[in-house]
């Protein structure tokens, strides 16, 4: 906890709230400083204005704290925590990394790790072929891995071997287990040998860069950008130099904060309690509507939805400010 966030928490509490907790967290307001302080202190006084909180309140608080900006259902998930709000109910669609993830989006994810299976020689064949029947029908994500690998050489098929590791280490679970459960142990020892064999016939290896960002390789199966990310990962293996076919655009946290910004702000309206009633169309409307009579402990969950969410926008808008002064200079 950042220093001058301390003493906000109450000393005589065994734990935080799961909220408050999320709150405070680096990714949160825990990363903006003395912010933080502000945004909690505001956030208990309505928290305590509506105690005893019941288990519906707690519930739709946990489902609020799961989201996160760069989730791959972002705007679905905050309509939906709208109408939890307004009906007193938590959701039951899953809210927040691998809750929210559906079995459609499993598919595509699985097809693409099997075609980059498949991709690789296997002189006695496998079985990926049949997976992909199923995940793949119409070869739309085959032919799409094969355009953008291009021609086979041994360089490429190690780089593709690294990838599918990579996304072993999420569809495996690994970034979940003990540090030292026999899974990981396998998975750390096969990308060392992988990466030395990389690394003996490619001197710059910048590609290899990529999978060493937050765990192995950022390839969170519920982030918004996974499968952008693979395809620039695919590219770069394919014309050989990272960034070589998809260069990065830098406008992405502009982007996110923007789309962010159509949802919260109508949320905002309706907890000001001033213009509400002129949105009527469009996202703005639902929202509102959702979101139903305003009484204490819906203001307290909309306040919370806006606030955790508000903190990740300030920080994707930074981000993109200085990636795009970086590209400048």
């Amino acid at each position: 906890m950042k220093k001058g966030l301390s003493h906000i928490t109450d000393e005589s509490s065994t734990s935080l709230e799961v909220w408050e907790e999320e709150l405070l967290a680096q990714h949160r307001w825990g990363q903006h400083g003395d912010r933080a302080v502000r945004e909690l202190s505001k956030l208990r006084k309505l928290w305590d204005s509506i105690q005893p909180v019941d288990d519906s309140t707690k519930g739709i608080a946990f489902q609020i704290a799961s989201l996160e900006i760069c989730n791959w259902n972002l705007e679905e998930s905050i309509l939906t925590l709208c109408r939890a709000i307004g009906n007193k109910r938590p959701s039951e669609m899953g809210i927040g990394h691998g809750a929210s993830m559906t079995e459609d989006r499993w598919r595509e994810i699985w097809a693409y790790y099997c075609a980059l299976r498949n991709w690789l020689p296997s002189p006695i064949g496998n079985g990926y072929g049949l997976l992909l029947r199923e995940y793949d029908s119409d070869r739309a994500i085959q032919d799409h891995v094969a355009d953008l690998l291009g021609d086979r050489n041994e360089l490429k098929e190690l780089y593709v071997m690294r990838l599918c590791l990579c996304l072993d280490y999420w569809l495996g679970g690994c970034h979940k287990r003990e540090q030292y459960s026999s899974q990981k142990t396998a998975h750390t020892g096969a990308v060392t040998a992988v990466e030395q064999e990389i690394k003996q016939r490619d001197h710059d290896n910048d590609i290899l860069s990529v999978f060493q960002l937050e765990g192995d390789g950022k390839l969170n199966p519920c982030h918004h950008k996974l499968f952008r990310r693979l395809d620039i990962i695919i590219s770069s293996i394919g014309v050989g130099r990272l960034f070589g076919a998809m260069p990065m655009r830098g406008t992405d946290g502009y982007d996110r904060a923007d789309l962010l910004e159509t949802y919260l702000s109508p949320i905002e309206l309706w907890l000001n309690n001033r213009g509400q009633d002129r949105m009527n169309k469009g996202v703005s409307g639902a929202i509102i509507s959702s979101l139903g009579e305003r009484d204490d402990t819906a203001v307290f969950l909309a306040s919370l939805l806006v606030s955790l969410l508000r903190s990740q926008q300030i920080a994707a808008r930074q981000r993109a400010e200085s990636r795009f002064k970086k590209a400048a200079s």
